[in-house]
């Protein structure tokens, strides 16, 4: 099956978002309750949670799970 144009530009926009340190899915759950406080609370995000918003532009997954995340808050 041939990608779509959509699909080949989502995935070049993901390369591109790409960054020479990236943590996996596995050190973002670990991570995410962290983040999620200090993103309530309005706080500075620590280098190590930036990288927790980094892989929040990258994978659509677990994307999904923090927004899923944050309506429960709701």
């Amino acid at each position: 099956m041939k990608p779509t144009r959509e699909q080949l530009r989502d995935l070049l926009q993901q390369v591109a978002a790409t960054q020479a340190e990236e943590i996996d899915c596995e050190e973002f759950l670990a991570r995410v309750a962290t983040y999620l406080e200090k993103l309530r609370a309005e706080e500075t995000l620590a280098s190590e949670l930036s990288q927790v918003a980094q892989h929040l532009r990258v994978c659509p997954n677990c994307s999904e799970e923090f927004e899923a995340l944050l309506a429960s808050f709701e």
